[in-house]
């Protein structure tokens, strides 16, 4: 038997995603907590976006899973840089601390 991906079904309002240029990542030993944030110019702190708890073990298969395509990538349109620098191409600086703020 051939393991297949799940079906996801995806509303509408859903579909077109969000859109993060900050991640943070917090662990325990139990979970890894991966939060996808967006900060804009003219604005004091990134806006949480997304929030993702995920177990170590399927953590790791997702890490495996970036690889693969961002291997593939790679292939279709070069090599990617690992510099910080390479990410201030969007326009704006990203400043240099992290705050977390909850907001009720």
């Amino acid at each position: 038997m051939q393991n297949q991906p799940p079906r996801i079904n995806i509303r509408a309002e859903k579909a077109s995603g969000v859109y993060a240029n900050i991640a943070i990542v917090n662990t325990s030993q139990a979970e890894f907590v991966l939060d996808f944030a967006r900060i804009m110019p003219g604005l004091p702190a990134a806006e949480l976006e997304c929030r993702v708890i995920m177990s170590p073990h399927r953590i790791k298969g997702f890490i495996g899973a970036l690889k693969a395509q961002v291997d593939m990538y790679e292939k279709r349109f070069g090599p990617l840089e690992d510099s910080v620098e390479s990410a201030g191409s969007i326009g704006f600086q990203v400043p240099q601390t992290t705050e977390i703020k909850t907001v009720q």
